[in-house]
């Protein structure tokens, strides 16, 4: 039996009915020299094939951590049809080495689709985390937070960028940013309000928490599982927020309650864990397992369920070309 080639599976996929989980895996940890191979077949494939092909290769890495298509997602940020870009940065969202940056940006700042623009903001905001931990370099810190800043001054006609970029810029506001979480919050726009709860505890700025105590009792249930969310970014800080924690774990919206949990976990003083514990029998499923979560994590057992926390309501460094110092 003859062994397939990089070519002759490229070749083969142009048929959509051939695209199987089995045949993808040749794609896997792909070098830069595998480009000239790659690009000329990929983009002969048709748009619904190559969409169909990324969708697969992401949901095949979540089944299976060993399997690495991140080269083919980083080479797919360049593709002409915009689903496959914006499904291509998603594909990256594991990627944590800040030499993708620059790809991000470029795509924040310069696609064509507000889709994919919203997106980039997204991933990026995992890497302004690490500028409030210390764990980027003086410059890639201030050309990701200067870039940003950039985007959020000129995209105020574009919700969706505006708004996923004023998320990510949360981990670093500063009297500027923080105008503009207020502004956010009191607009007339439910999802820039959603938004603003969303800088808010990426911020943990105790001046935050009155407004996010307001937003725990509203009557919208997106703004309560933000503002249940955000709660659980301070931690231990939050606790006087934990009645209101717990009220929220009553809730028919699974998802208010779930986040309202993970909250919980984050905070784990003595009324957090006995709630937990409570809810860790309960004979709702999702509550019960998202509290035994909760109380696991708790106790330093993140392994057992994989780091779970509330989703949205709605290694090989020659990959890279980017000149950085401290960023292992």
């Amino acid at each position: 039996m003859t062994t397939p080639t990089l070519t002759s599976t490229l070749q083969l996929l142009r048929n959509p009915t051939n695209i199987t989980r089995g045949r993808l895996r040749i794609f896997t940890d792909l070098r830069d020299r595998d480009h000239r191979t790659f690009w000329p077949e990929w983009v002969v494939i048709p748009d619904d094939a190559r969409i169909r092909i990324i969708t697969l290769m992401n949901e095949i890495s979540e089944d299976n951590l060993e399997l690495d298509f991140r080269t083919v997602m980083r080479w797919s940020l360049d593709d002409s049809n915009a689903e496959v870009r914006r499904r291509a940065i998603d594909g990256l969202s594991e990627e944590e080495h800040p030499r993708i940056i620059p790809d991000l940006l470029d795509r924040l700042q310069h696609d064509s689709a507000d889709d994919v623009r919203s997106q980039a903001a997204i991933s990026l905001a995992r890497f302004t985390a690490m500028i409030a931990s210390d764990e980027l370099s003086d410059q890639t810190a201030t050309t990701l937070t200067t870039t940003l800043k950039q985007v959020l001054a000129t995209s105020r006609n574009h919700l969706d960028v505006y708004r996923r970029t004023l998320e990510a810029l949360g981990s670093v506001a500063d009297d500027t940013i923080n105008a503009s979480i207020t502004a956010a919050w009191q607009s007339d726009s439910l999802p820039l309000r959603e938004s603003a709860l969303v800088a808010m505890g990426r911020s943990t700025d105790d001046r935050w928490l009155p407004i996010i105590r307001i937003a725990l009792q509203h009557a919208n249930a997106a703004i309560r599982f933000e503002a249940a969310t955000a709660t659980g970014e301070y931690g231990d800080d939050a606790r006087t927020l934990v009645p209101l924690l717990t009220d929220l774990t009553h809730e028919d919206d699974i998802e208010v309650a779930t986040a309202a949990i993970w909250s919980l976990g984050q905070i784990g003083d003595e009324r957090s864990i006995k709630a937990l514990t409570q809810l860790s029998k309960s004979r709702d499923t999702a509550k019960r397992d998202a509290a035994t979560a909760a109380l696991e994590e708790h106790a330093g057992n993140d392994d057992i369920f994989g780091g779970w926390r509330p989703s949205s309501k709605s290694d090989d460094d020659s990959y890279f070309d980017f000149d950085g110092e401290g960023e292992e």
